[in-house]
């Protein structure tokens, strides 16, 4: 059921005057099943079952001036008289030898000024593009001074046997005064259709036993009635579609022709994702938190994500990755991206520490009308329009201000977000992934003094627990610190539950063994990188990996312990790149070409180099 028209119908009952802004472009249906084309059928058909009717309706607009649209005369009705020469005083405000021209729309609001007083007289009017004919802004030129001023003392005088309604595109650019302490107007949006309606609507198009129906309303969340329409052209005479079909072809009609990365998402390569991301890309240490990711996986291309909410059109995916710093969640999230779509340019990444302060939301979604920026839209939207396929890390939530909060809500709710130019942005192709040190602070996000540190090194100095009992301990405390921020310290719940059960804890990179792993995969991918950069002069890089790993855990454990992934870094870095570079300068400096740098520990356990041709 079409509730903001029964609030239309309404509103006009109560109200002679009726601002309309939102979805003003679209088709329509009613509750009975009746499509409108534009909202001036849909107006028109208002206008006349109103009792008393309306013996005719006048639309105005800058462009096209007047247009009147006759109504069944009601013989209680008064007809307004005509001027000289038989020409309704509405159909035109200028006198006959200058009807070739448009008049000024202050003249047209100076007859509406008149004809809406009287008393004895039954007239229906809208204007079209109010926010084009005066928007509001901090200062006017006179001219629309004039015009607002009318516009004003129209709605201020009034009879309550006239109607009028004003039809804006964004209600940001009506002017308040229109409205601000009017009790003759009253203010209506027009949504986006709803599920019901465009379950409807596909029904009028498609017929009662279309299958998949209800799916494809799901789907379509967001989008316009027109945008239905075509989608109708796109899955008319096509009843025998299965589900998956129909997804990949309102997909194609909402993002355009992409490349069907969750399609090719097969059971073999799900089979083979756990070794993909351990042997050959180096995600160790990790294996409860890439369980969690690949189960999410498997959801996302069984196409059962969202099914349990009644939620089709939601992002692939919703993670939570917690855990102290540099333990690899954003070094997984970044194989993820490789993973499902083929290389790490899929991964985006969002800072949230720059967006501590309210403003910052429109770095997301873009300025309001009128603000510097507002042309170029929002970081967010704009690269997810680009690159519908996306794995998007909102890195440190935490210190994102609250207001963020909310475009997170909707994004995971809706699966869409509209920027500041009215454009709706999709995210059902992304995986949604957000970080945090949650679990690991020593100050909340408002300054106070909390113990999380202390509470989880407690659990780690813990001797009467064993490994396991002391990994499983961390993981239930970062869970819980978690869950503790969104209920009592933001007091936002609702994010919350959409996050579900999705919190991924990582492990603390604390065994000897896991340390040596990843040396040696940052040592390999050194070497790779290595000869990359100096194809043109042939230069290679060779590390004694393992004596090496197992000296640098040695001398840097406790470090890596505590820092992780970037005290192995950090190690790595101070070990060995020093003297890498100065046996590539003295290299460079003799323009010697196909040199091998061969790194490895000397008898007295130090790193050093030898140089090989």
């Amino acid at each position: 059921m079409s509730i903001w028209i029964q609030n239309l119908k309404g509103r006009l009952e109560n109200h002679p005057v009726v601002i309309l802004h939102g979805n003003v472009r679209d088709h329509y249906i009613d509750e009975h099943g009746h499509v409108y084309d534009n909202l001036t059928t849909l107006l028109e058909e208002i206008a006349h079952s109103m009792l008393p009717s309306f013996p005719e309706l006048v639309f105005y607009d800058p462009i096209d001036h007047e247009r009147r649209r006759s109504s069944t005369t009601n013989p209680k009705v008064t007809k307004p008289p005509k001027k000289k020469g038989g020409t309704d005083e509405f159909a035109d405000t200028a006198p006959p030898e200058t009807l070739d021209k448009k008049p000024d729309p202050t003249q047209v609001l100076a007859q509406w000024q008149k004809r809406l007083r009287e008393k004895n007289t039954y007239h229906f009017v809208v204007l079209f593009y109010l926010d084009k004919l005066v928007a509001y802004k901090t200062s006017y030129q006179k001219q629309e001074e004039e015009i607002l001023l009318r516009l004003e003392k129209i709605i201020e005088n009034i009879t309550s046997n006239h109607r009028l309604i004003l039809v804006a595109l964004q209600d940001t650019l009506i002017p308040p005064e229109l409205y601000t302490h009017s009790p003759n107007t009253a203010l209506l949006p027009i949504p986006l259709p709803s599920k019901v309606e465009r379950e409807n609507y596909l029904k009028h198009r498609l017929g009662d036993g279309y299958p998949h129906l209800e799916f494809i309303a799901n789907l379509t969340d967001g989008l316009f009635l027109r945008d239905l329409e075509n989608i109708y052209r796109i899955l008319a005479n096509q009843s025998d579609l299965s589900a998956e079909e129909v997804r990949r072809k309102v997909n194609k009609y909402r993002i355009g022709e992409q490349e069907d990365y969750w399609g090719k998402l097969s059971i073999q390569k799900l089979d083979s994702a756990k070794k993909w991301f351990e042997e050959d890309e180096g995600v160790k240490g990790q294996t409860e938190a890439l369980g969690k990711v690949l189960d999410m996986l498997e959801l996302a291309r069984a196409g059962l994500s969202g099914l349990a909410s009644g939620t089709s059109s939601k992002p692939k995916g919703v993670l939570f990755f917690a855990g102290p710093t540099g333990v690899g969640k954003t070094f997984m999230a970044k194989k993820l991206a490789k993973f499902l779509f083929g290389t790490e340019e899929a991964f985006l990444r969002f800072d949230m520490s720059e967006f501590k302060e309210e403003h910052t939301v429109s770095k997301l979604i873009g300025s309001p009308p009128g603000y510097v920026g507002y042309e170029r839209g929002g970081l967010l939207t704009n690269t997810v329009r680009d690159r519908p396929f996306s794995v998007i890390l909102f890195d440190e939530i935490e210190k994102a201000h609250p207001k963020i909060m909310d475009i997170f809500l909707q994004l995971l709710d809706e699966g869409r977000l509209t920027d500041s130019r009215g454009q709706t942005i999709f995210f059902t192709e992304t995986v949604i992934i957000f970080t945090s040190n949650l679990g690991a602070r020593t100050n909340d996000s408002r300054g106070m003094l909390v113990y999380e540190y202390k509470e989880l090194t407690d659990i780690r100095k813990n001797e009467e627990l064993n490994d396991e009992e002391r990994k499983s301990g961390v993981r239930k405390h970062f869970i819980s610190s978690v869950e503790r921020f969104f209920m009592t310290e933001i007091s936002r719940p609702e994010l919350l539950n959409r996050i579900g059960n999705n919190i991924v804890p990582f492990n603390f990179i604390h065994t000897p063994q896991v340390q040596a792993e990843i040396v040696k995969s940052h040592l390999q991918r050194i070497e790779y990188e290595f000869a990359d950069r100096h194809r043109s002069d042939d230069y290679k890089l060779v590390f004694d990996q393992i004596p090496i790993a197992d000296w640098l855990v040695q001398e840097h454990g406790d470090h890596m312990s505590m820092f992780g992934g970037r005290g192995i870094t950090n190690a790595i870095e101070t070990e060995t790149m020093k003297q890498l570079a100065r046996a590539v300068l003295r290299a460079e400096h003799d323009k010697r070409k196909g040199v091998t740098f061969h790194l490895g520990l000397n008898p007295k356990q130090q790193i050093e180099v030898e140089e090989s041709r």
